[in-house]
């Protein structure tokens, strides 16, 4: 009878071995991608809300009534805006203060945007000086 050496199989702990390293890296990956969709998420998020902030700066600095700025956006049911489309739970508040001391008269715009699911503020502002 001839025996044939070096042809054998996988033992039992060499396949253990190969689905325990198999499994460490298959959840190292969802780790990983849990974390990235995350992050685009948070990111996505991050510009509708820079995208809202801007939006309604311009519209502020646009406005031709510059003496009346104050009165028209920084008070009242458009100075704080909560929902928007997609996004429910979002809210912008605007802030409008108007300097005039020491000789000059500028305007100061702040417009800063809330989510519950963003961790920070977005928030931009603009100075204007009267025309």
């Amino acid at each position: 009878m001839s025996h044939r050496h070096g042809t054998r199989g996988f033992t039992l702990i060499e396949i253990l071995l190969a689905i325990v390293i198999l499994v460490i890296v298959a959840t190292t990956f969802a780790r990983f991608a849990g974390s990235f969709s995350k992050s685009m998420g948070d990111a996505s998020l991050r510009t509708i809300a820079t995208g809202v902030a801007t939006g309604r700066l311009e519209l502020v600095r646009a406005d031709p009534r510059y003496t009346r700025l104050v009165s028209l956006y920084g008070s009242g049911a458009g100075a704080d805006t909560t929902g928007f489309p997609n996004y429910p739970r979002m809210r912008r508040r605007t802030t409008v203060v108007r300097d005039q001391a020491g000789g000059r008269d500028r305007t100061t715009i702040t417009v800063r945007v809330t989510d519950p699911a963003l961790r920070d503020t977005v928030s931009v502002t603009a100075l204007v000086a009267s025309p």
